[in-house]
């Protein structure tokens, strides 16, 4: 939301980065249309966790959120490209001509199974209420301490050049703590649908 409000290079190059860790482009993860991107997630059971940081790292921008679709479900092998991809996974994610340009900032999981997509996305409704409000020094914190757990706070603190307390209190004000449950929650029950 907002991207063609803002310098690509604020966002782009990190995005790249971290959709590296995944596999090579186009058949782990493309970016189009300058403000679209699709990204496979081998084991569903993370699908949340990376999204979760996706959604900070879009926050570290001022004036810059996003909308996140995340589909779990069947995919056709082999294909060119994500955006050839067959399957329902793929078939859950995609922005229809119809579909509104989103206004708002939004996490929206689909399954199929409408009892656990609408459990999940009422959860997800919540946890944005936090999200929506990280600050760009919360949404930095949230993204390191997810991308690198092994880290204590006074590392943390000693890379950003900031003060152990500000760590711990950036950690507090984003509700990481919570997000990391509601994370531990998904895999629980993702792990028990049968897609």
């Amino acid at each position: 939301m907002n991207s063609w409000k803002v310098n690509p290079n604020a966002w782009l190059f990190k995005l790249k980065q971290f959709f590296a860790s995944f596999g090579d482009t186009p058949l782990k993860w493309e970016i189009f249309g300058g403000n679209a991107f699709l990204l496979r997630v081998n084991y569903p059971e993370e699908s949340l966790f990376v999204a979760m940081i996706i959604k900070a790292i879009f926050r570290q921008v001022e004036d810059l959120d996003i909308e996140l679709r995340i589909g779990i479900g069947t995919t056709e092998e082999p294909y060119e490209a994500l955006r050839k991809m067959k399957g329902t996974a793929i078939s859950y994610t995609e922005w229809d001509k119809s579909d509104k340009i989103p206004q708002k900032p939004a996490m929206l999981l689909h399954t199929g199974n409408e009892l656990f997509d609408r459990e999940f996305n009422l959860l997800l409704e919540f946890a944005l209420l936090n999200m929506n409000q990280w600050s760009l020094a919360e949404a930095e914190i949230v993204e390191l301490c997810m991308l690198f757990p092994e880290k204590n706070q006074q590392e943390l603190a000693e890379w950003l050049r900031i003060r152990q307390s500000a760590v711990s209190q950036r950690r507090s004000r984003s509700q990481l703590e919570l997000l990391l449950k509601l994370d531990q929650y998904f895999r629980k029950k993702i792990n028990t649908l049968r897609v």
